[in-house]
């Protein structure tokens, strides 16, 4: 006779493998720091090239604007402002990216940790049935 709840456990461990499972499996076989600095470093590429867009595309729509003054602009003082500009964004941006990729890993985490006890239980069950 089947038990109700093994065959129950088994279930939610075949939806956990179809829907997530490969996801979870890939983000735990990292180490936490590792994961959220890979995501860390992927996020500070991503806002670099970003923002180097956006000043080029600045520069390319108001061209005319930038050659005219180009001679009374205070070079040093915009550079300073651009990087500002740019430390905050990346600031923030590496906030949230930590927060976001460390929230990911602990949910992967205890998904998977719950799929490992469904797995360690009925392994258990199947020894107690077989003896």
């Amino acid at each position: 006779m089947l038990n109700e709840e093994k065959v129950l456990r088994m279930t939610k461990m075949a939806s956990y493998e179809s829907k997530g499972g490969k996801k979870d499996k890939a983000v735990a076989g990292y180490f936490k720091g590792d994961y959220i600095g890979m995501q860390m470093i992927l996020s500070f590429l991503v806002v670099t090239i970003a923002f180097a867009v956006a000043i080029v595309a600045y520069l390319c729509f108001n061209f005319e604007e930038v050659m005219a003054n180009i001679y009374t602009m205070d070079v040093a003082g915009l550079g300073k402002k651009i990087g500002f500009a740019y430390l905050a964004v990346l600031a923030v941006y590496l906030i949230v990216t930590y927060a976001i990729y460390l929230v990911r890993y602990v949910k992967a985490r205890k998904r998977l940790n719950l799929f490992l006890e469904y797995l360690n239980c009925l392994d258990g069950e199947e020894e107690e049935d077989d003896i």
